[in-house]
């Protein structure tokens, strides 16, 4: 479980669709003008869903409950026969590529007996998920079905009541975040709180990193012993970010650490490579600092949502991500300034 001495462990959250895995499932768009429906995949969804209702070319189609009726179980149908098993005897048994781009992490995290916990937006039973693991595991694919934490369906009614999710207008990526912390939770129930366990969280949609971003945040401000990683596989490239609190010294120096977490120790099977760099700064006023890194230093913007994530390419790898500072943030920033300007008039008083 551990090649630790300390008794930690590496623990891994992964999103399926589009990460992990490359599944056939269809979505379904309505027209109410034509009533009619388009059936389209879910990387098509990922790219066109903020222009649904918008643009001139999807004005009159929109998302309803019926869309994402493959993405949920259906009522008196026996777990092997669940669309999910369908799609995913789909992709492993034919030509096309199905493996995404974390697949070697959930390889690696089988091999090394890593603890497992699968966080999506799909809705199906959690034991629907594990019964596809074991099929994975059964054709050779997987070394094992992993330690699973948990499978987080996060549109799954049950799950969301077991990790909190009481106000049923709560967001996907809202759910998430609440299932990230409880697989954190859990991990510390199972494997101990004392020793300073790993988590990282990888997934390919840029709101979801956002809130990815945001949860294991709030994770290392409770747990400040331990580290957290979040991995975006929205790009070409793997870009792995730790999160650290704002008053860490982050140098390699000082620490004696690798700060880009285990190396790969697999027998036959090799974790990702992480390529570039990820760089995130926290900032109070996103509109201004969005406006002095493109305008003023000419970076160009790569993402922005909202307030909440700006993302450049600094270039050679390099990524720069703004994320807004919190309420504490502020206020070690305060008192750091404020002992900084006593220490200044202290030493006017006496004369230095």
């Amino acid at each position: 479980m551990t090649d630790h001495p300390d008794g930690s462990v590496s623990c891994y959250f992964f999103d399926i669709d589009d990460n992990l895995l490359f599944l056939p499932t269809r979505l379904y768009l309505w027209n109410a003008e034509k009533q009619v429906e388009q059936a389209i995949s879910s990387g098509d969804f990922a790219r066109i869903q903020g222009e649904l209702g918008r643009s001139a070319r999807w004005q009159a189609w929109s998302a309803r409950p019926e869309t994402f009726r493959d993405f949920r179980d259906r009522a008196g149908v026996a777990v092997g026969e669940q669309a999910f098993i369908a799609d995913l005897l789909i992709a492993v048994c034919g030509a096309g590529a199905w493996k995404g781009p974390s697949w070697p992490l959930l390889e690696y995290a089988a091999v090394r007996r890593r603890p497992v916990a699968l966080i999506t937006a799909r809705g199906h039973a959690p034991a629907t998920i594990e019964y596809g693991l074991s099929i994975l595991a059964s054709k050779g694919l997987l070394a094992g079905v992993p330690p699973l934490l948990g499978i987080y369906t996060v549109t799954n009614d049950e799950v969301r009541t077991r990790v909190g999710a009481a106000d049923p207008a709560m967001t996907v990526p809202s759910v998430k975040k609440l299932a990230i912390k409880h697989a954190v939770v859990t991990a510390l129930k199972e494997y101990g709180a004392a020793p300073p366990h790993r988590f990282g969280m990888s997934d390919d949609d840029p709101a979801n990193i956002v809130l990815a971003i945001s949860a294991m945040r709030d994770c290392k401000q409770v747990y400040p012993d331990k580290r957290f990683f979040v991995i975006n596989t929205n790009h070409d490239e793997f870009e792995k970010l730790e999160i650290f609190s704002m008053t860490h010294p982050v140098t390699a120096l000082s620490s004696g650490k690798h700060l880009l977490g285990d190396r790969a120790r697999a027998q036959g099977t090799a974790a990702v490579p992480t390529s570039g760099g990820n760089v995130s700064i926290y900032v109070s006023n996103m509109d201004n600092a969005v406006d002095f890194y493109t305008r003023r230093l000419g970076l160009a913007l790569r993402t922005r949502i909202d307030n909440e994530w700006a993302e450049f390419d600094a270039g050679d790898g390099l990524t720069l991500g703004l994320h807004p500072a919190t309420a504490a943030d502020g206020d070690a920033r305060d008192r750091r300034r404020n002992q900084h300007r006593a220490s200044r008039r202290a030493a006017a008083r006496d004369g230095r």
